[in-house]
């Protein structure tokens, strides 16, 4: 489950549209905001591009562009 609710705010990801590095399409990823020390930014799940382009899980967000 990517999303807790509301009461969790603080443990919700945030969604955020990046264009993907290989054909420019926008990619919604889910990108951890708090969280043990590494993990903050990181992404939360795998996302594939429709290109096949792969949002591998665990990498940081601001390696595509993100600025949190």
């Amino acid at each position: 489950m990517v999303l807790d609710g509301c009461q969790e705010g603080k443990h919700t990801p945030k969604i955020v549209e990046v264009s993907c590095p290989r054909c420019g399409e926008t990619v919604e990823l889910y990108v951890r905001m708090n969280g043990a020390p590494g993990d903050a930014g990181t992404l939360v799940s795998q996302e594939v591009c429709s290109c096949g382009y792969i949002f591998p899980a665990g990498s940081f967000a601001e390696e595509y562009g993100v600025i949190l």
